[in-house]
C-alpha cells in the first residue's frame, strides 16, 4: 500500500510539473503574439490566390505575409466561399508556428432595391471561431467558441500548411528586389515580336505578338525557375544580368542565351 501511495504522489507531481510548464509556455505565447501585433512597420508580401488555393473561391481570396526584422511573423489568409468568409491567422516566432485564430464567418442578409433577400458580402460576423496553441511544432491547447457552420469542413493539418504557405512567401521576400526588377514587359531582342510579361509571379509568353502561356515562377540562387502547375514540364534559367533596361537568362539545359530589353 504505501509503494502505491509512493508511484502514486510521484505521479502526480508529474502531472502538476508538466501542467506548470504549459501554463509556462502558454503564458511565453502569449506574449510573443503580443509583441507581434505591437510592431507597426511590417513588411507586406502576398500570395496570388492560385498559388495558395487548388480551386478558386467564389467571393475572392487573399493570403499575404507580415515581416518584420527579416523574419515572418504573421499571415492572414481569407477565402470567401457561397456563403461564408474563412479568416485563418497564422502567428509565427522564431519561424516556428506558435498559434492559429480560425474563423468562419458568415456573410449577413439584407434586401435589395427589388425587396429580396440577398447576401451582403461586404458584412459578416463570426459564428465559429477555434485558437491553437503550438509548442515545436505539436497543438498543446486548443479552444472553440460557437458553432461550425454546416457543410463548412474545419481545417486541419495547421503546421504543414503553415509551412509551405511560410515557404511561398520567404522565397518572394528574400527574392524581392528581383522579382520586383523583373515586372513588367520584356522585348525579345532577336526578334521583337516575341516578348515576356512578368505579373507578380507569373510569366506570361507572347509569340509573333499574340499570347501564347503563362508560367508560374519562382527563383532559388538567381535561377528563374518556371513551370506548368498542372503539369511536370519546368525550365530554368539562370539570370546573368538584370537592371532597369536589359535581362539576360541563360537556358540552364541548351546552354543558349535570351537578351531582352524592358519596355516601359
Amino acid at each position: 500500500m504505501k509503494q502505491k501511495l509512493i508511484v502514486f504522489f510521484a505521479l502526480c507531481n508529474v502531472c502538476l510539473v508538466r501542467s506548470q510548464q504549459k501554463e509556462d509556455i502558454l503564458v511565453n505565447i502569449n506574449d510573443q503574439i503580443e509583441i507581434i501585433d505591437g510592431y507597426i512597420e511590417f513588411e507586406t508580401f502576398y500570395l496570388d490566390p492560385e498559388e495558395f488555393l487548388d480551386k478558386m473561391a467564389d467571393h475572392g481570396a487573399e493570403l499575404n505575409g507580415y515581416y518584420e526584422h527579416e523574419r515572418l511573423k504573421k499571415i492572414i489568409r481569407k477565402v470567401g466561399t457561397r456563403t461564408t468568409d474563412i479568416i485563418t491567422t497564422f502567428y509565427f516566432w522564431n519561424d516556428n508556428l506558435i498559434y492559429v485564430n480560425y474563423q468562419q464567418r458568415p456573410y449577413v442578409e439584407t434586401k435589395n432595391e427589388s425587396g429580396q433577400v440577398v447576401l451582403d458580402y461586404s458584412n459578416a460576423y463570426t459564428k465559429y471561431e477555434s485558437i491553437h496553441y503550438f509548442d515545436n511544432n505539436k497543438e498543446i491547447e486548443k479552444k472553440e467558441m460557437g458553432e461550425p457552420i454546416e457543410g463548412i469542413v474545419l481545417e486541419k493539418g495547421f503546421v504543414g500548411y503553415a509551412q509551405k504557405m511560410k515557404s511561398l512567401l520567404d522565397n518572394k521576400f528574400y527574392n524581392r528586389d528581383t522579382y520586383r526588377a523583373l515586372q513588367g514587359k520584356w522585348l525579345f531582342i532577336q526578334n521583337t515580336e516575341d516578348y515576356l510579361m512578368f505579373e507578380g509571379t507569373i510569366r506570361f509568353n507572347f509569340y509573333n505578338g499574340r499570347f501564347a502561356n503563362r508560367l508560374k515562377t519562382r527563383i532559388e540562387n538567381d535561377v528563374l525557375i518556371c513551370f506548368f502547375p498542372m503539369d511536370d514540364r519546368t525550365y530554368r534559367y539562370k539570370i546573368e544580368s538584370i537592371n532597369d533596361t536589359m535581362l539576360v537568362l541563360t537556358d540552364l539545359s541548351s546552354k543558349e542565351e535570351f537578351s531582352y530589353a524592358k519596355v516601359e
